[in-house]
């Protein structure tokens, strides 16, 4: 209100172009006035010859930005002490630029680079991890382009190197799967892409090892990347990315036939990323901050049935209306971080403006746990037990489970009496096949009281005939997404939804006092194809609730 009183005294005092003047200071400019380092910083974008308008002008690290008008003029405040040196501007199909503030009062131009309109199939991918040091320097001093690692390693490269992603090309049960081996190595243990299709390498590394995918988008033999291709979803890759334009039939193009990759022309370097305010070779690419984002690589279909639908599960959800994405969750910023290239350029910053890279998933068992809620309730009535479970997805912006099939959830429902005896069971919702055939003690529990959560898939023929080689395959259930299959049954949970389910025990007045226990148990894969896997995959306990009936 102090600044609002001083405009209306001093109007009477002044010449009207004085008043006008004073008219175009921001409210933040008239505060940054007060501390007596501040002042009006002015000036224009330009391409070189020509003004550029519409772009978007920051002081870097702040909130302070302006819009250049037609004729390419901005206008901001500036205050030395508080917001540092740099001012930035970014255009759509332009690297970022910048200039530093060096003296008060003198008109500044902001020259912006074209980016290439054209993807350069030459260009060698950067290599992730951090140099020696000794390389490191004479790169340096060559102004050559050092790895990803070199500028990042303490922190973003340690985030990214333990992440999924960084893992995709060469996890052990992705390539079980991929070749028909078990953890042995074993040949012939199905399910096995390669089993059913001998003679074709499939599209796996349009998602798995884009690197390598982008030279060959229907052929690359996972067994034989070389280089920064075995690193997945490698840094440089996804900086390489800068749009995403999902195509119409997604059941044949997937991942990278979705993305808009820009590789460098040669001698010159590009990175993608978040940021307006960090000048050449960046370049701020909206869409990275987005779910469409995630999508090429986390929405697919095969023979026509959707199998991952993270994407269109968040596009149905509460969170896409609300403008919370995929990233605001798996990477949320670590509330540590303050400069994402310490001692390399990087500049000081609020830590919640900068994403993590730990891309949070099916690994991390925190993570998971808190994105489900689970209520038991048990009443006794004459000779019986009722007991209610509801569980609630609380904070996934998708179904729990998502993505992969084989991910399922297993609720597992036991009453026992104080001398450890199971009470009889009546009710209808028994654990399904693919929670384990066997011994309970050894995680198989088909046919217990209790219930699995997933999307099921079965074959559309009783006997698997491969379409590349005529011959009898092992019929699997549940099936592998990749043979021509339906969807059998869909019970996941979907975001903020809660799934209720019922469990009637026999109980006598002399088994009391009766302890139950509710247990939500998540697994990457079903156990049937664990065990033929031979995959030692610990059960992850989401919830559990016990309570003793008296």
């Amino acid at each position: 209100m102090r600044q609002k009183t001083l405009l209306v005294v001093l109007i009477p005092m002044f010449s009207v172009g004085l008043i006008i003047f004073a008219s175009l200071f921001t409210l933040e400019e008239l505060n940054a006035s007060e501390s007596g380092d501040a002042t009006v910083v002015i000036g224009t974008v330009t391409d070189g010859k020509n003004p550029l308008a519409h772009a978007v002008v920051k002081i870097a690290t702040t909130t302070i930005t302006d819009t250049t008008d037609e004729h390419g003029r901005f206008r901001l405040a500036y205050n030395k002490n508080a917001n540092g040196t740099l001012l930035t501007a970014w255009k759509e199909g332009y690297y970022n630029g910048g200039v530093e503030i060096k003296e008060k009062n003198v008109e500044l131009e902001i020259v912006l680079t074209l980016l290439s309109d054209k993807d350069n199939p030459n260009y060698q991918w950067v290599d992730p991890a951090p140099s020696f040091v000794l390389k490191r320097y004479a790169l340096a001093l060559l102004n050559k382009v050092s790895n990803c690692g070199d500028c990042h390693a303490s922190i973003i490269y340690e985030q990214w190197r333990n992440n999924g992603h960084a893992q995709s090309a060469t996890n052990p049960r992705f390539m079980d799967l991929y070749n028909g081996t078990d953890v042995d190595g074993n040949a012939g243990m199905h399910p096995g892409f390669r089993l059913d299709y001998p003679h074709s390498n499939g599209n796996c590394s349009n998602c798995h090892a884009p690197a390598a995918a982008v030279r060959n988008m229907i052929g690359v033999d996972m067994n034989k990347l070389e280089g920064v291709e075995k690193l997945g979803v490698s840094c440089d890759f996804c900086h390489k990315v800068k749009d995403v334009h999902l195509r119409e039939n997604m059941s044949i193009n997937s991942g990278i036939m979705h993305m808009d990759l820009r590789r460098p022309p040669e001698n010159h370097q590009v990175f993608f990323g978040p940021y307006t305010d960090v000048p050449h070779p960046d370049a701020f690419a909206p869409t990275i901050s987005k779910s469409l984002y995630c999508a090429p690589c986390h929405q697919g279909s095969f023979w026509g049935v959707p199998i991952y639908e993270s994407y269109s599960e968040w596009l149905a959800s509460p969170y896409a209306a609300k403008g919370i994405t995929c990233q605001n969750c798996h990477m949320h910023p670590d509330s540590v971080t303050t400069n994402f290239a310490p001692g390399r350029g990087g500049l000081e910053r609020d830590p919640k403006t900068i994403p993590s890279h730990f891309d949070f998933g099916s690994r991390d068992s925190a993570f998971l746990a808190s994105s489900v809620k689970m209520e038991t309730i048990g009443k006794t009535d004459d000779d019986s037990l009722r007991v209610n479970v509801a569980i609630t997805n609380t904070t996934a912006g998708h179904h729990v489970p998502t993505d992969q099939p084989m991910r399922n959830l297993i609720l597992l429902v036991r009453a026992t009496t104080a001398q450890g005896k199971e009470l009889v069971y009546s009710g209808e919702n028994t654990i399904p096949y693919w929670g384990g055939s066997g011994d309970p003690a050894d995680g198989n529990y088909e046919g217990l009281p209790g219930k699995g959560f997933a999307k099921i898939l079965f074959e559309r023929n009783p006997q698997y005939v491969s379409s590349s080689k005529s011959e009898l395959q092992t019929q699997i259930s549940p099936s592998p997404q990749w043979r021509i299959i339906n969807i059998q049954s869909d019970n996941r949970i979907p975001a903020l939804a809660t799934d209720h389910s019922v469990y009637n025990f026999h109980i006598r007045t002399e088994d009391l006092p009766v302890t139950l226990q509710t247990e939500l148990i998540y697994r990457r894969t079903f156990k049937n194809w664990a065990t033929m896997k031979k995959w030692n995959l610990k059960d992850i306990v989401l919830a559990k609730n016990i309570t003793t009936i008296r």
